[in-house]
Order: C-alpha cells, then structure tokens, then sequence
C-alpha cells in the first residue's frame, strides 16, 4: 500500500512538472509573438508620423521648427521623443519655449513662442536685436525698441550680452532703470563697459557710467531733471551720484 503511495505521488509531482513546463513554454511563446506583433507594428505605416505642425511663429519659418525638431515624416509614433524635440527647438535663438504634443495618434503640434524684440543694437554697420532676456534673436532691424550703440560689431546671433562687456553694461542699466525714466531714454551709447551714456527724448545726454548704484543714479538724475525743468541742459552727469554735474547748452 504504501509504495502505490509513493508510485502514485511521484506520477502526480511529474504530471505537475511537465504541466509547469507547458505554462512557460506557452508564456515564452506569447510574449514572443507579442514581440513580434509590437516590431512588426512598430515598422507598420498604420503607426507612422504624417505631419507635423506649427503654431505661433512670426519670424520664424515653421519648416525651420520642422527641422530643428528631427520629428520626420514616416517615423513610428510609438517611439516619438517629444520632450527631446521641445529642447532642440527652444535651441532656435528666436524661440523662448516650446511644447510639443499628439493632437491625433498620427499627428504632432508643436506651439512655439517667438522671442519679442526689446533692444535694437547698433555698432560698427551691423544692426541686431536683443529680447528681454538679453538673448541676441536675429540681425536685423526692430522699430518701437531702444537703441544701444556700441563701438564694435554686436555679439552673434544665439549670443547673450554677456558675451560684450559693453553691451552688457548698457543691457543691465537699461533693465535697472525704473519705468517712467526707462520710457524717457531713446538711446544708449556704449562707448566702453565703464563707458554710458543716455540720451533722454528731448535731446539731454545723460552720462551714466557702470550699471552700478543704479538707484542712487536714478534719484539724482530725477532731482536734477526737476531743478533744471525748462532750462536748456545739454549734459547730466550722474557718475557720481552723490554730486551730480550740469552742463547747459
């Protein structure tokens, strides 16, 4: 009795052992074939890239989106890489930020936001324009901005004006100054990085020096334009806040 027990028992532990191997071998098939199904799909143009589109562009050239994104036509949507396509676009120096996204399975959208022209450089015949951020976005001319005129020719496109000590100088004076003299300057002459001057609406040159102790500048330059209102001023010296220079015209 007891070695049919036995014999019995050892024939269910090998019915169950070849039982265990058949499930592996049936889940090693399946995912087999699933990875043969997702390669085959993946390779299918039921799944390819159709188009690409782009909004918010002015100056940019949506094909020029197009191509810094590297998302090409044909290519699986199962192995898109929009985040990586968002960073080469925002490498564009006329783009702040983008976003890329799936509108549909076979489509992308890329929006962009250009960057908006603020200073109009000057120097040496080459005119450019700088944003905000102090971002070099193009050559070229912009209307409405302030100019800065530099002795040399203005830092490459895609450049910041940290890139020029001088034009630096001029960029954060012109971003220290407080609003109602900011919109009374229509220019910034950068003759050195120690070296500004402002010329205000009206004609007055302002000589301003290194963006430092901008706001004791900004107080003198005030209270000297209220003592002199409706004299002829050629020239405010402000270098030296505490004792501020007038010269008449």
């Amino acid at each position: 009795m007891i070695d049919e027990r036995i014999a019995s028992r050892r024939q269910n532990v090998r019915a169950e052992r070849k039982r265990a191997r058949l499930r592996r071998t049936v889940r090693a098939l399946v995912l087999v074939l699933f990875l043969v199904a997702l390669v085959l799909l993946e390779r299918s143009p039921l799944v390819a890239l159709e188009d690409v589109r782009v909004t918010g562009t002015e100056r940019l050239e949506p094909s020029a989106v197009v191509e810094a994104s590297a998302l090409q036509q044909g290519t699986s949507t199962l192995r898109l890489r929009l985040r990586a396509a968002e960073r080469s676009v925002e490498e564009l120096p006329l783009v702040r930020v983008a976003s890329a996204r799936r509108i549909d399975p076979l489509t992308v959208e890329i929006v962009v936001e250009e960057r908006v022209p603020a200073l109009q450089i000057r120097g040496a015949g080459v005119n450019a324009i700088a944003d905000r951020d102090g971002i070099i976005i193009l050559r070229g001319v912009a209307t409405g901005v302030p100019e800065v005129w530099l002795p040399a020719v203005p830092p490459q496109t895609g450049a910041s004006v940290d890139d020029d000590a001088t034009l630096a100088n001029a960029y954060y004076v012109w971003r220290s100054l407080s609003g109602p003299l900011r919109a009374r300057v229509q220019r910034y002459v950068a003759a050195g990085p120690d070296e500004l001057s402002l010329i205000l609406i009206d004609g007055i040159e302002v000589r301003f020096g290194r963006a430092e102790r901008v706001d004791e500048k900004v107080r003198a330059l005030g209270a000297v334009l209220a003592d002199v209102a409706g004299t002829d001023v050629a020239v405010i010296d402000v270098r030296a806040p505490r004792a501020p220079v007038v010269a008449l015209s």
